[in-house]
């Protein structure tokens, strides 16, 4: 019999299993993340083994920077695509596991009982568990969160940019030892031209080649002023240095109570010692480089921002006005905790914004940003809740109106948590809430004053003079403080001669050369003045039009959301009697503008091409280049007046990044004989509550020494108001220039240092040719 079935198939062989570790696989991933970051925790602890090598310390700050908040990010589940369209996520997250894993060895430490746990063994500990955490955290989370490799420009072009910082450096070294300003006046002049040739070229670069410019930019024009003075240049960073120096020396951070708000803010005390302890970079330089490198990704951030409302050359000219504003290079490096402040606030910004990011990780960057801007910056944080408060109320009007409100739960979630962690930090924990206690006696005692202060003093006035104390003579200034000594300081014994006519204060105001074109000179300030003030009246009705125009997209709707209560709270921070005390004005404009310029830049954008009746024949394109070309000369017209380079050119009084003259340079320039004076005064009172004297330039010298809130601190040298038995402490500018400045009432006054009367009166005790120290 013929066998008719079929003949058995032989089985296929079975398809060979994948390689496990294949590029593209989740398992592929997972290795790569475990080898990558591995290799990263590992230099990074070598690196901080070798910390006495400046090699090491060079390349571990950026690590530091970095590596913790790519972790963090990753650990989150936070997209890939959401991290390189707003890179300034990665060193936001880093500060904060810097923050958290330096604040937990601090409290771990003290309960296991050490001593002094800010130290480099326990810091680099803490940090790498936090940092393994995190890591294991990500291992499983999916693809979406790898970062796509950015097209990073050429090595040799990256060198040419980052040139710009170098020169700014050179520039201020020079000044600093008197070999005159060309070179600085070289870096600021090769800032504005890159800007130009950034914006103009902006369309055909892309975004990491503009993005790299402008942090280039950014560093260089604040450099030029933190590298200035032979130890920190600025007011508040005075007292922040001696919080930072008091913090390393301790190695410890104490957690309450403290009496005034620096003693509490992490971003002073725990992180500059935790990056002393890693890098063992001096904390001088970690104030005036490493803060202001970390910082110029501020404009950076804002121009990320940007892009995703505006083609890229409107983006760059954004972020160009925004870096024009004088207090981003002049203000901002001479306050360190706002800088920290800042970059965490865009953030928080920038995550509020994220419409496509999935909702948990989402939430997670909301609910991380709020508590470490809190725990940054007392001042940032309490305008950002402003904000956030503002922004639910508008959300609440759009509700009445049926209108939606696609970002409200996100709003809520970041008040929440700002507000909640606020009450807790600046309350039970630090025990830190003077200034909110000052502001509570202000409203008991006088009302929530909405209108400024004073008499014959207009809305307008009040507005534009953004809260600058008024000018009055040595003559008034005597008068005034005698009578304010003898009724609030009763204690005060002046010497009975310190009546006498012969040692009456004179006036002597700081020389200020002379502009060579005064009517241009004139002209260019009252039109960057108008070109300031149209430019907040435009953002406000951009904002206004954001939030409540029926066909505003989601995203664009945000925008408003956010940037209208902002202005809210610019216009309270302005007027208010109350709480323009509060709040610097200038650095509240710069906080508001994180996202106001980008509603004005906006609305520019979408007029410029309906320009029909100006320009009937010309296309939609070239009224929008028209445009633009007009908005970008006006914010070139305001860099050229707030960077300095107009005084170079029409004369007039110049900056400090660009000359050693001028009211700037003797009040914040400090110089190695003054600080001898101060420290060799700091350490014959260290035991004892003794009065000590100054004026307003001796005074910041001090903050150095002695930090702020010294009991028995006084800035007034009317012989009225010196005290018999005082210590008197005078620095370059009294003993060279013969000048005081003091204040009275938010009244100040420039006049001749009484020499006379304290050299007859008060014993020399030190001396070294440019600061001296009396004493009775």
């Amino acid at each position: 019999m013929i066998d008719v079935r079929p003949p058995a198939r032989t089985p296929a062989p079975l398809p060979a299993p994948p390689p496990r570790h294949r590029p593209g696989t989740v398992e592929w991933l997972i290795f790569r993340r475990v080898v990558y970051y591995g290799a990263a925790l590992t230099l990074m602890t070598v690196l901080s083994l070798l910390r006495d090598v400046w090699v090491a310390q060079l390349a571990l700050v950026p690590m530091l920077l970095t590596v913790p908040g790519l972790l963090l990010l990753n650990a989150l589940r936070v997209p890939g695509t959401s991290v390189a369209l707003f890179p300034l996520y990665v060193p936001a997250c880093s500060l904060i596991v810097l923050l958290t894993s330096g604040l937990g060895v601090n409290l771990v430490g003290a309960r296991l009982g050490v001593d002094e746990p800010l130290r480099p063994a326990p810091l680099l500990i803490g940090l790498q568990l936090t940092c393994l955490v995190l890591l294991l955290a990500g291992t499983t989370a999916p693809l979406s969160t790898a970062i796509p490799r950015p097209a990073l420009p050429s090595a040799r072009w990256l060198a040419l940019a980052l040139m710009l910082p170098l020169l700014a450096v050179v520039g201020a070294l020079r000044l600093n030892h008197d070999h005159g300003p060309a070179p600085a006046i070289v870096a600021l002049a090769c800032c504005g031209a890159v800007l130009v040739w950034t914006a103009i070229r902006a369309d055909r670069l892309d975004v990491t080649r503009i993005s790299v410019l402008l942090f280039a930019v950014s560093l260089a024009m604040m450099w030029g002023y933190s590298l200035r003075s032979d130890l920190v240049y600025g007011f508040d960073i005075s007292i922040e240095y001696s919080v930072v120096t008091k913090t390393i020396q301790d190695g410890v951070w104490q957690m309450h109570p403290h009496p005034d708000a620096y003693g509490a803010m992490l971003s002073i005390t725990v992180l500059p010692a935790q990056l002393h302890a890693l890098t063992g970079i001096d904390p001088v330089l970690i104030l005036k480089l490493a803060y202001p490198a970390a910082f110029a990704m501020f404009v950076v951030g804002v121009f990320n921002l940007a892009v995703r409302f505006l083609p890229l050359r409107w983006a760059t000219v954004t972020a160009a006005y925004v870096l024009a504003q004088g207090g981003v290079s002049q203000q901002l490096p001479a306050l360190a905790r706002q800088e920290v402040a800042l970059l965490l606030f865009l953030a928080l910004s920038a995550a509020l914004l994220e419409i496509r990011m999935p909702r948990p990780p989402r939430l997670a960057l909301v609910v991380m940003f709020g508590p470490a801007l809190v725990v940054s910056h007392y001042s940032s944080a309490y305008f950002a809740l402003m904000m956030l408060v503002g922004a639910v109320v508008v959300q609440i009007l759009l509700g009445l109106v049926k209108r939606t409100a696609a970002i409200r739960w996100t709003v809520a979630a970041a008040l929440v948590t700002t507000l909640g962690s606020a009450a807790l930090w600046y309350g039970p924990i630090t025990q830190s809430a003077s200034n909110v206690g000052q502001l509570r006696n202000a409203i008991s005692s006088d009302g929530l004053q909405l209108l400024p202060h004073g008499k014959g003093k207009g809305l307008l006035a009040a507005y534009l003079s953004s809260g600058e104390g008024a000018v009055i003579s040595a003559a008034e200034y005597q008068k005034q403080v005698a009578a304010s000594y003898a009724a609030k300081r009763p204690w005060v014994k002046p010497h009975r001669a310190a009546a006498d006519p012969r040692y009456a204060l004179r006036d002597k105001p700081v020389p200020k050369p002379a502009s060579r074109i005064v009517p241009i000179s004139m002209m260019l300030n009252l039109g960057v003045l108008v070109l300031a003030q149209l430019g907040n009246l435009l953002a406000l009705v951009a904002a206004a039009l954001m939030a409540f125009q029926r066909r505003s997209p989601g995203l664009t709707r945000q925008v408003g959301l956010l940037a209208l209560p902002a202005l809210g709270a610019l216009v309270l921070f302005r007027l208010s009697g109350t709480l323009s005390s509060t709040y610097n004005q200038g650095r509240a404009q710069i906080q508001a503008l994180t996202l106001v310029s980008v509603a004005l830049f906006w609305m520019l954008h979408q007029t410029a091409p309906r320009l029909r009746r100006i320009l009937p024949r010309a296309s939609a394109g070239r009224r929008d280049r028209l445009a633009w070309s007009v908005f970008a000369a006006a914010v070139l017209t305001i860099f050229v007046k707030t960077s300095g380079l107009s005084a170079v050119v029409l004369g007039g009084p110049a900056a400090t990044n660009l000359t050693s003259r001028g009211e700037d340079h003797e009040r914040f320039y400090q110089h190695r004989s003054e600080l001898a004076g101060a420290q060799w005064l700091a350490a014959q009172i260290a035991d004892n509550r003794d009065m000590v004297y100054s004026d307003r330039y001796g005074q910041v010298r001090l903050f150095t020494q002695l930090g702020a809130w010294r009991p028995g601190m006084m800035t007034d040298l009317a012989p009225q108001a010196l005290n018999e038995n005082a210590w008197i402490y005078a620095s370059r500018v009294n003993v060279v220039q013969g000048r005081a400045r003091s204040s009275v009432d938010n009244k100040l006054v420039s006049y001749t240092f009484p020499a006379e009367f304290v050299r007859s009166h008060y014993d020399l005790v030190y001396t070294n040719g440019s600061s001296e120290v009396y004493h009775r």
